[in-house]
């Protein structure tokens, strides 16, 4: 009986994923890996650094951003599907990539309207850390942010900013 336990805490424990907080500025890319494991989504930085992307949680509602310099130090480890994040997305100023560097994969991609031919990324998010809300972007053909729409999927409120 003691060996099945042993076992099944061994793998309970092996399920069990890290979000980075164990983790220091100045670590290693290997240690994050170690801690974190393999990330969803690898993004160049524009200063020679990349962006590793981990969605985390019930339904990928989190997504934790560990920064790394062009050394392979790592910088910084961040919850981004937030309002915090989400403020930083400016309409028809903030590109795809910039919105993909800052927010990493969206939990669906697909199309618009036929009228509007836009492009939607979708991010599963707690608001506030509580309530299930979905953010809708649209992205035009140009690559642009057009606007968000934020939607309660508890029958809450919405609001579009």
């Amino acid at each position: 009986m003691k060996l099945v336990l042993a076992l099944f805490l061994a793998m309970a424990l092996a399920g069990c994923v890290s979000d980075g907080r164990s983790l220091r500025p100045g670590d290693a890319a290997e240690a994050v890996r170690a801690d974190m494991g393999n990330p969803a989504l690898v993004v160049p930085l524009p200063d020679g650094g990349q962006a590793w992307f981990y969605p985390r949680g019930r339904v990928g509602r989190q997504t934790f951003r560990a920064e790394l310099g062009p050394d392979g130090k790592l910088r910084k480890v961040e919850q981004v599907l937030d309002e915090q994040h989400f403020e930083q997305v400016i309409p028809f100023k903030t590109t795809r990539e910039e919105l993909l560097r800052m927010l990493g994969p969206p939990v669906y991609e697909g199309r618009g309207s036929l009228k509007k031919k836009e492009a939607i990324w979708e991010y599963t998010y707690f608001w506030y850390g509580q309530q299930p809300w979905l953010a809708r972007f649209g992205i035009d053909d140009q690559g642009r942010v057009t606007g968000w729409i934020f939607i309660s999927e508890m029958g809450g409120p919405s609001g579009r900013m």
